[in-house]
């Protein structure tokens, strides 16, 4: 259980860090601006809270004893 729990968070980590240090200032920014920024910061809290979301669900069948 702790180690899918530290997969997803260094996961969003390395996602975060890909989104704000390539995809938003190379490619987001200066086709869309300003509002494509705060739609794509929107959208990656979003997701973030998602994936987070999904570790405080009931375990499935196929989870045993972790």
């Amino acid at each position: 259980m702790k180690n899918k729990l530290i997969l997803r968070i260094v996961g969003i980590g390395i996602f975060h860090a890909v989104l704000y240090l390539y995809i938003v200032p190379f490619v987001i920014y200066p086709k869309f601006g300003n509002y494509g920024f705060k739609f794509t910061i929107v959208i990656a809290i979003i997701i973030s809270i998602a994936v987070l979301g999904t570790m405080f669900l009931k375990k499935n069948k196929g989870d045993k004893n972790e």
